[in-house]
């Protein structure tokens, strides 16, 4: 085991004793995806004797339609159920053998959740948004159980090199991807903070210790964390080569998930099938989507892509006006200017668009 490995493990470890001498393991819950990131928290537990009232899982019912589900036409739930649930075997005692898996249909999660994240966060971006659902799903679970603090797994991949956009080229400047990571962790923001209040919980993210961050930052480049290694796409499934991040992590916590594909929550529990025009062919006929979708760009200067936009962006209008005139926090500009999508403004330095989730959001298509 590399010294790397080796100091990961005593910093995460240290945070989350900090987290458990402040909190009541009674009413202590972890937010378990069944992904890389919260498995290994699951398991560094277990070694600290530290426990969980419940461990909870959210995973959303696929329709029959195989156009509609990334996760295969046999699958009836997304591929975190099986990985959660043999996590949440194996450290049984850990979590007192207390695993609430929560099964719900996309419809559910919209009727129950979409209008209360939207107003939460003040957004319409449709990816922060379905995995939004998911958490508030969770939180909610959480709130019912009697819980009073979520631990969950924000900021592993940020810190560690967990998107696909992150991992660049074995030949590129090593610098390029450190400084690239660096300024993104600078900046980075979370939406589950937010979401917890709302279900008067609690969030503690282990990975985001400020000793910990700092420490990755400073001595943890591309190569330790980014490499070719044979990754699984399913529970038990075959594995195959392919580029990974988080590979010190990985490396770190031997867990049923550790050499798991990094799928983001939605894909994780299925609820990415909202984001397919597809699904929408009921609640919102071709014809009505584009005849709105014109009337929103030509009248009022806003970009929607497609159902799932328009569906936020309806609830948006109700919250904070028909142009975003009562945004508490962010200002629409002129027609011309701020994002390319929305008109929101966004900072010089930044590319992607909080409110609508435009990538890249300058109009120059390039920072300034």
């Amino acid at each position: 085991m590399s010294d790397k490995i080796t100091k990961f493990q005593e910093l995460l470890e240290q945070s989350i004793r900090d987290i458990a001498a402040k909190t009541n393991p009674e009413t202590r819950c972890l937010i378990l995806s069944g992904g890389v990131d919260t498995c290994a928290i699951l398991c560094a537990s277990h070694k600290l004797k530290v426990t969980y009232a419940a461990a909870i899982t959210v995973v959303v019912e696929q329709p029959t339609n195989p156009t509609c589900t990334d996760v295969g036409a046999s699958a009836k739930f997304g591929p975190d159920l099986l990985f959660a649930q043999a996590a949440a075997k194996e450290y049984k005692d850990t979590i007192h053998d207390n695993h609430h898996v929560v099964k719900v249909t996309p419809q559910d999660l919209l009727s129950d959740y979409l209008p209360p994240c939207i107003d939460a966060l003040q957004i319409f971006d449709g990816m922060t948004l379905r995995n939004s659902l998911v958490v508030a799903a969770a939180f909610a679970k959480a709130s019912q159980l009697g819980m009073e603090n979520a631990i969950v797994g924000d900021a592993a991949d940020e810190l560690m090199g967990g998107y696909s956009f992150m991992w660049g080229k074995d030949s590129d400047p090593p610098e390029q991807s450190t400084d690239k990571r660096n300024k993104m962790c600078r900046q980075w923001t979370f939406a589950t903070q937010t979401l917890a209040q709302m279900h008067n919980l609690t969030s503690h993210a282990p990975y985001m210790d400020s000793t910990l961050v700092e420490w990755v930052l400073e001595r943890i480049d591309r190569s330790d964390c980014i490499g070719t290694r044979p990754i699984r796409l399913v529970y038990q499934g075959p594995s195959m080569d392919h580029v990974t991040g988080k590979i010190l992590l990985r490396e770190a916590y031997d867990t049923v998930a550790s050499w798991r594909r990094k799928d983001p929550i939605e894909v994780g529990s299925g609820i990415t099938i909202i984001g397919h025009n597809e699904y929408w062919k009921d609640l919102l006929p071709d014809d009505e989507f584009e005849s709105e979708r014109l009337d929103v760009k030509n009248r009022l200067g806003f970009v929607i892509k497609d159902k799932e936009a328009l569906i936020n962006f309806r609830i948006f209008q109700k919250r904070f006006g028909e142009q975003g005139e009562n945004h508490p926090t962010k200002k629409r500009l002129e027609r011309n200017q701020g994002c390319v999508n929305c008109s929101f403004e966004v900072g010089p330095t930044e590319n992607f668009c909080r409110i609508c989730g435009a990538y890249p959001a300058q109009r120059s298509g390039k920072l300034h």
